[in-house]
């Protein structure tokens, strides 16, 4: 990719058609394509990873699952943009190996229960597809052959979040995890001129 793509203004269909023909055109000669999909909260990255994976033998990793642990979340890390993604051992276990054409041994972080999960296997895939805010952090971008970015109009997402968290859960996001991603999406310039930019409505 040597330019941004942008679509814009796709109903969610479209949007799965769009990308899986895109896919199929830029990954036919990568050995082991690892795709991201970033954007703010409630863009719609998991739906649209998830519906994509099943037209293309894909398996889908939530960055959800790598964020650090709540021992681990200080005010100091998380003044650092991204800082809430435990980055490092998402490269280490899920993105080296996976490119390498080696086996993936990851752990999911269940983030309610403050526990690691027991460990687990990739499931047999083509493609490997990373979805969630802090995907396209410099130590895991510099992997992926295809980087996806939702712009989801601020209407749209108010609604699906509304929908979806509790009152206190809602002013939660609010508060501090709309911030974080903000301060994560101006650090590192997202969407940059690299991402292949869907704006869903």
């Amino acid at each position: 990719m040597t330019e941004r793509k942008a679509f814009t203004e796709t109903s969610h269909q479209e949007t799965v058609e769009q990308l899986i023909a895109l896919l199929s055109e830029k990954l036919k000669s990568v050995d082991h394509p690892f795709v991201t999909v970033d954007g703010p909260c409630a863009s719609g990255k998991t739906t649209l990873a998830e519906e994509v994976a099943k037209k293309i033998h894909a398996s889908v990793v939530h960055t959800d699952e790598y964020v650090v642990p709540h021992a681990q979340k200080t005010a100091e890390r998380l003044s650092v943009p991204g800082g809430n993604c435990d980055v490092d051992r998402l490269v280490r276990e899920v993105v080296v190996p996976w490119k390498k054409g080696l086996p993936v041994l990851f752990q999911r972080y269940d983030c309610r229960a403050d526990r690691m999960m027991p460990p687990e296997s990739l499931p047999d895939c083509s493609v490997l597809i990373l979805e969630g805010s802090y995907s396209n952090l410099p130590a895991i971008r510099e992997h992926a052959d295809v980087r996806i970015f939702l712009n989801t109009p601020w209407q749209i997402r108010e609604k699906r979040l509304a929908e979806r968290e509790s009152e206190a859960s809602l002013r939660r996001f609010q508060d501090l995890w709309i911030p974080l991603e903000n301060a994560y999406f101006a650090a590192y310039g997202l969407p940059d001129d690299l991402c292949i930019v869907f704006s869903p409505g």
